[in-house]
């Protein structure tokens, strides 16, 4: 293995906890929704595992290389095709790929308060817990 990489790598140790799975109601933010589940189920560290549903606009980021680029996504109707990421001591940091009503998809890193479920959003996490 090259020694940069294992130099760079951190694994941690844990494990699986709880599993929190959510229907968001229309016009409430993801971020929000993901970081409220959190604080009021206790979890310190969630991974997210998935998310189905729609938004009514998309608003998306991603670093360039002049910097971070923002992508709008007009909608509504902006159909979620996977979430990923992970919620931290009530800091979320998720990552989307959503596609417009023409099927264009787009990915990056969801904005606060810009991705607002239009119908519902159902929202899968799990609690991490460290050694």
């Amino acid at each position: 293995m090259n020694a940069a990489v294992t130099e760079e790598s951190l694994v941690q140790g844990g494990r699986l906890g709880r599993l929190v799975i959510a229907r968001l109601k229309p016009n409430e933010d993801i971020i929000d929704s993901a970081e409220a589940l959190c604080r009021d189920h206790g979890i310190h560290l969630a991974v997210v595992r998935g998310g189905l549903g729609s938004l009514v606009d998309g608003q998306l980021s991603y670093l360039g290389r002049q910097g971070m680029i923002q992508i709008h996504v007009e909608g509504p109707g902006v159909e979620i095709l996977s979430v990923s990421g992970e919620v931290l001591n009530g800091a979320s940091r998720l990552q989307a790929v959503v596609a417009d009503a023409d099927g264009k998809l787009y990915a990056g890193r969801l904005e606060r308060g810009k991705n607002l479920t239009f119908i519902t959003v159902e929202l899968t996490l799990q609690e991490w817990l460290p050694d």
